[in-house]
């Protein structure tokens, strides 16, 4: 999508490229993040791709026109070299299907090139592209937001729960070890939600590990986020309150799988794949359609941008016990956590050392927490609580993330039964303006730092102050 791929993660001939084309500074940057998996190859795109002409030597490669997005794809980063690169990355993929206008064979293929050890003609094909052991790709995408009018290829919920459920049984055929997503509703904003998830459900729920979620929450509540908005921008206590529809749509879908369950006397509970999440802001670059690498939804975000995406982080991670998959979308060029320009430097926006945080520190069980506070009503959502927050158990410590949703100072107090040092490691993330942003010839605006406060524990309970709209991790040793 846009520079995602050509000017973003790969620029051959740039001067941080290695001998793959792939930019080092990003990768650098990515590595980082400490991502546990990473979606490919999208996405809208999916929905006309053929995979077959991203393999075999990069000059036998045909150019075509992407739809989706009204450019054009050289198709010279393809399904091995995104294998290379997301090697060196050290996440794991998730592949998604085309069953926009693909089919079950097209699936059936591309699982054997991927997965299969050798002497078959898709498994040997791939042998000969120099890649002699396979890939193992675990985790598949069956198709990408289907129930969309925007999407190439869209089908109703039980045509595409019927093509979903056979494309799934002929894929786990070839590879009993991989694990299907079913496409969800693409947005809650549809009118189909969440009747779309039932009924395919109905008709997939037997042959498939996880439904797929989509969300993506702006400042204006248009119906149509690619176009420049008409209505008036929320004002912040609004805005950062809107991360309740996470909650609220999660919990509504779990609802969904849970009826499904029930109405199919099953034992099987579905699990949730949120593979595409995030804040959305209006473009910086102007997109230019049917070029290669031209920028779609290239933006920078805010301090306030950061503090909802961190609550929506925080409302995932809230819903652990079913949502085991969660991707944030996309990484770099559009609506990013990494920004490039081509020919040029790399930078981050601040939503990156949120992911960072989350992903780093995130690693253990969620615990339920016991809270009581202050909360605020909006026209849009009610009882907001000042400080959203999350707890999560790791190994050897006990992390506390917190957005501070006010304009001023907050003082909270935690109380635990764990045995726990007396040192507490306190970052932040804040900045004297809601408007600042990393810019690159300002980059390092909003960067965390770490508090050096005295907390003293007492009976297991200590007391801190958190800034005023701020983020931060608070990481307890055991």
């Amino acid at each position: 999508m846009g520079s995602v791929v050509y000017t973003g993660i790969y620029e051959p001939g740039h001067q941080a490229a290695d001998e793959n084309g792939f930019r080092l500074d990003v990768l650098e940057k990515i590595k980082a993040l400490n991502l546990g998996v990473i979606r490919y190859p999208g996405g809208n795109f999916t929905s006309g791709y053929d995979w077959k002409d991203t393999i075999g030597p990069v000059e036998n490669r045909p150019q075509k026109i992407d739809l989706a997005w009204r450019a054009i794809e050289p198709n010279t980063f393809g399904l091995n070299e995104f294998m290379t690169w997301i090697k060196m990355v050290g996440a794991e993929p998730i592949w998604t299907v085309n069953l926009g206008t693909g089919n079950i064979d097209e699936a059936r293929n591309i699982i054997e090139y991927c997965n299969f050890p050798k002497g078959t003609y898709w498994s040997d094909l791939r042998r000969e592209h120099g890649v002699e052991e396979p890939h193992q790709i675990k985790l598949w995408c069956l198709g990408n937001e289907l129930d969309g009018p925007w999407q190439i290829g869209a089908k109703s919920a039980y045509e595409y729960g019927r093509l979903a459920n056979e494309t799934s049984k002929v894929m786990k055929l070839v590879d009993s070890s991989i694990e299907t997503v079913l496409v969800g509703s693409s947005t809650p904003r549809l009118s189909s939600f969440p009747s779309w998830d039932r009924i395919s459900l109905e008709e997939a729920y037997d042959n498939v590990d996880y439904l797929a979620l989509h969300n993506y929450i702006d400042k204006y509540d248009e119906d149509d986020l690619t176009k420049p908005p008409k209505k008036e921008r929320d004002d912040t206590a609004t805005y950062l309150a809107k991360s309740k529809r996470f909650d609220r749509q999660i919990e509504d879908v779990i609802a969904t799988c849970d009826y499904v369950k029930a109405l199919k006397r099953s034992d099987k509970t579905m699990y949730l794949a949120f593979d595409e999440w995030n804040v959305h802001n209006q473009p910086e670059k102007q997109n230019h359609s049917f070029e290669i690498g031209s920028p779609v939804d290239w933006c920078y975000f805010t301090m306030e941008d950061t503090l909802l995406f961190a609550s929506l982080g925080l409302s995932i991670l809230r819903h652990a016990d079913r949502v085991k998959i969660a991707c944030q979308s996309l990484l770099v060029n559009t609506i990013p956590l990494i920004l490039t320009d081509a020919n040029g430097t790399c930078w981050v926006n601040p939503t990156y050392y949120v992911m960072q945080h989350l992903a780093t520190f995130a690693k253990g069980e969620v615990l339920q927490e016991i809270k009581t506070g202050p909360v605020y009503d909006v026209d849009k959502v009610k009882s907001v609580d000042y400080l959203d927050s999350c707890v999560v158990e790791n190994e050897d410590e006990i992390v506390l993330f917190i957005v501070n949703r006010m304009s001023t100072i907050q003082r909270f107090s935690y109380q635990t039964d764990q045995d726990l040092q007396a040192e507490i490691i306190h970052i932040e993330l804040s900045s004297s303006s809601l408007l600042d942003k990393n810019t690159r010839e300002n980059p390092e605006t909003i960067v965390p730092k770490e508090v050096k406060e005295v907390i003293q524990w007492e009976n297991q309970q200590f007391e801190m102050t958190l800034s005023p709209y701020s983020w931060h991790v608070i990481r307890m040793k055991k």
